[in-house]
């Protein structure tokens, strides 16, 4: 038995197009396949009675052209035992409203019904409690809702089949049990109802993904984009795995779609990795990862900000860590195109300038923030150079306020030059006026004891104070 359930399912799956019959079914075939008839078995048009049994198949009827008169007068004019019919094909029925609570007596023993090519606005009231459907088929009809308790009671459903109308929303069934669902070619389907129907009701298999469309909304779900396009349900899937499947217990959220014609829709993704007790970025990141939030963590290094799929990252949050230092961001793409890098509250004791100046702030990257607050460093007279660097920047460093000297306990922005290099810059000076002193005095003698020499050759005697000095036992070598 178990074998023949898989096989009812099974051929059911074949069936891709409501419009395509199965092989007309003989006495052997209308209990395994969900039941579908050509036009050709419908009731001539002669024939008052809208119904008609099938000869091959005594427990199959078929009723074409019917409204609410006239399949209740058909399914009890011409077909013996109405009650006992297990497979019902109602073709081109025109209703505002059908009534599942009507003609009970005929849908309790039906296990396979299906109602097709019709024009039916809505399906209300509900299945009796005590029935055997397994396949239901609904495709083809128009329908614009289907009543919220209308399915409810199907127990044994395997197979619905919701294709080729115009519902916007999932209806409610019973969802025990792997049901395959059909909702193909309902162009007014929403894409958020689709992502709730995946997210919570996992057992739903759905049968033709690539004939599944929706539109996408200016929501949390989907962000803002400027298209009419639809997206196909491959894509809503994709991107429902991409976000339950993130990186280690990270979220990720899809903000935004990029939609081209020819080419599947690329998601835009945030991904949310703080408060997860990390020592190293994650690698790798989902595809067109934008931005990353790895606040409150004990990252130490943030030289994985190179890694290939970094490369389409725009926010970097990288809060209350141990980072010490900005140099891996040299020659990154993240350093060429960021819009926000925070690095608040980490183990920075300098940062290094020459890194920081390859950070552009023209006039076109107004939106470009990097946030450095609440780092204490160690300051010294090189840290002059990012003083004048923070207040070149000040309009794109929202917390420069912050950024303070550990060592001093003073903002960098309020850093004094003087007092800062003030003990090299005397020490230099001193030391070229103690050469200046010694220079002169060296010259000074020099033309004294020129001058005494001249005297001493041309008047015999040496001037004061050259003669009141005492001799040395060394004055015979000037003699």
């Amino acid at each position: 038995m178990k074998n023949m359930h898989w096989l009812i399912l099974s051929i059911c799956l074949l069936y891709i197009h409501p419009t395509k019959s199965l092989l007309p079914p003989d006495d052997s075939s209308c209990s395994n396949q969900c039941f579908h008839q050509l036009p050709s078995e419908c009731p001539s048009p002669e024939n008052p009675c809208r119904c008609r049994q099938l000869t091959n198949c005594q427990k199959a009827a078929v009723c074409c052209n019917v409204n609410r008169f006239t399949l209740k007068e058909g399914l009890a004019c011409d077909i013996t035992a109405a009650s006992q019919i297990q497979s019902l094909h109602i073709r081109n029925a025109s209703f505002d409203s059908f009534n599942l609570s009507a003609n009970q007596n005929v849908w309790r023993n039906l296990r396979y019904m299906t109602i097709t090519d019709g024009h039916i606005k809505k399906i209300d009231g509900e299945f009796a409690k005590q029935n055997s459907i397994s396949c239901l088929n609904l495709s083809s009809n128009h329908i614009n809702s289907i009543e919220d308790r209308a399915l409810n009671t199907l127990f044994n459903l395997s197979f619905l089949d919701l294709s080729h109308n115009n519902l916007t929303d999932v209806p409610s069934f019973r969802k025990d049990h792997t049901i395959f669902l059909d909702i193909s070619n309902n162009m007014y389907l929403n894409c958020s109802i689709l992502t709730n129907t995946l997210q919570s009701h996992p057992e739903i298999a759905f049968v033709n993904e690539n004939q599944t469309f929706c539109y996408p909304t200016k929501d949390l779900d989907f962000g803002w984009f400027q298209s009419q396009a639809t997206l196909a349900f491959s894509q809503v899937k994709a991107k429902y795995e991409l976000e339950k499947n993130c990186h280690q217990n990270c979220s990720c959220k899809t903000v935004s779609v990029n939609l081209a014609p020819g080419k599947m829709a690329m998601f835009e993704v945030e991904m949310n990795c703080a408060n997860m007790s990390f020592l190293n970025l994650p690698v790798p990141l989902p595809d067109n990862t934008v931005s990353l939030d790895v606040s409150n963590n004990n990252i130490t290094s943030i030289k994985e900000l190179s890694e290939p799929s970094y490369q389409n990252l725009r926010s970097f949050i990288a809060d209350n860590n141990k980072i010490s230092s900005v140099q891996p961001l040299e020659g990154t793409k993240f350093i060429s195109h960021f819009n926000t890098l925070s690095l608040q509250r980490n183990k920075f004791k300098f940062l290094e300038t020459y890194v920081l100046d390859n950070i552009q702030f023209e006039r076109n990257f107004n939106q470009r923030k990097l946030r450095l607050g609440y780092n204490t460093l160690q300051c010294d007279c090189n840290t002059m150079k990012l003083k004048v660097w923070l207040l070149s920047k000040l309009s794109h460093i929202p917390d420069y306020n912050h950024i303070k000297c550990d060592n001093l306990n003073v903002r960098i922005i309020d850093l004094d030059a003087s007092k800062m290099c003030q003990s090299p810059q005397d020490w230099t000076d001193y030391i070229y006026y103690i050469i200046t002193a010694e220079v002169l005095l060296l010259v000074g003698l020099i033309a004294k004891v020129s001058y005494d020499y001249w005297v001493f050759k041309t008047a015999g005697y040496l001037p004061w104070p050259a003669n009141r000095m005492p001799r040395l036992p060394c004055d015979w070598l000037c003699e």
